[in-house]
């Protein structure tokens, strides 16, 4: 009897999981493409393809993360939505642009000044952000636009951090990076209006079961944005200690967000009950977030993962809105 229920558990694992088999090829010569990076964005499950372009990558989880496909002088192409059982064939196009062209003029600061204002807003002004270490800071293109008041960064490489904090070498990918000040100055106290940048994140473990930085890792996960998104799929975020307010009064789960329907298995449908939250967290002191609504009353698709679509229509702000690179964690932390 024992060894059946055993049986029927691992089973169940294995239909749960979403697997991903692939060919990638130059779109144009329609040759196989060696060593091309495949990987789940903002988590360490990832490979490469081998001699025939060929890869297959799986998670325990069917999921809503974006699957990115990159190989360096083509462009990336990203992925959603995908089916539990996936055979895709990729075929990727040369990239033309050559970020070395661009001309950039009425920039006032000096490269090392912008780099330092760069690291901060990019890393994180934290513990964790000031121990990470970019390590081609070469690579990355800096300007200041002043009828803007931003601050831009371009990279046509993954920008690489070595975070020895939280023991994860991170390859980020510069889709948009941009600092808007409110005056023409890299004062960050009282001139950092917002901070916006998107890309796609792969994680690779280097802790070696450190317990020390996995208690670093605990910590940064508690009460962060998808600790809390991943707390909404279960239903219990109670029990994870955050609190929700909505116009001055607390309120429940089941006034905060509605499960449209069930049938998705892993993934969930779910409407947000308001356009304004101000969410807090009972084990961190000073921890005051708000979670902004622009389109109330769209449909979200949410993973057990925490990950979330349409991902523009959430914004948080307050104690959310500090986490930075330094301080993230791959998405399939934990599982």
């Amino acid at each position: 009897m024992k060894r059946i229920v055993v049986i029927v558990f691992l089973l169940t694992l294995k239909l749960s999981a979403q697997k991903v088999v692939g060919h990638v090829f130059d779109a144009k010569t329609k040759e196989p493409i060696v060593g091309a990076s495949v990987y789940y964005d903002a988590s360490s499950i990832g490979t490469i393809t081998d001699e025939n372009g060929d890869f297959e990558i799986e998670l325990a989880y069917q999921n809503n993360a974006t699957l990115v496909i990159r190989y360096l002088g083509y462009v990336t192409k990203k992925m959603i939505s995908l089916p539990k059982e996936a055979v895709l064939n990729i075929g990727l196009e040369e990239d033309i642009e050559n970020l070395a062209e661009v001309v950039l003029t009425s920039d006032p600061f000096t490269r090392k000044d912008k780099m330092e204002v760069f690291r901060l807003e990019f890393l994180g002004d934290t513990r964790a952000g000031r121990a990470s270490k970019i390590l081609n800071e070469d690579d990355i293109h800096l300007y200041f636009n002043s009828q803007e008041n931003t601050l831009s960064a371009f990279c046509d490489k993954p920008v690489i951090i070595q975070n020895g904090y939280l023991g994860y070498t991170i390859h980020f990918t510069i889709d948009e990076f941009k600092i808007f000040f409110r005056k023409k100055s890299l004062e960050r106290i009282d001139n950092v209006y917002y901070t916006l940048f998107d890309g796609t994140t792969r994680f690779y473990d280097d802790s070696k079961g450190d317990l020390k930085i996995e208690s670093r890792r605990r910590r940064a996960y508690l009460g962060s944005p998808r600790h809390f998104m991943q707390s909404c799929w279960r239903g219990d975020l109670q029990s994870q200690n955050f609190r929700l307010k909505k116009k001055y009064k607390d309120i429940e789960i089941g006034d905060f967000i509605k499960n449209e329907n069930n049938h998705l298995g892993d993934l969930k449908s779910i409407r947000f009950l308001g356009d304004q939250f101000v969410i807090y967290h009972k084990i961190k002191s000073n921890y005051r977030s708000t979670l902004k609504i622009n389109k109330v009353y769209t449909t979200h698709l949410l993973d057990r993962y925490g990950n979330y679509s349409p991902f523009e229509n959430l914004v948080f702000g307050g104690h959310m809105s500090s986490y930075r690179i330094g301080n993230m964690l791959p998405m399939n932390y934990g599982f």
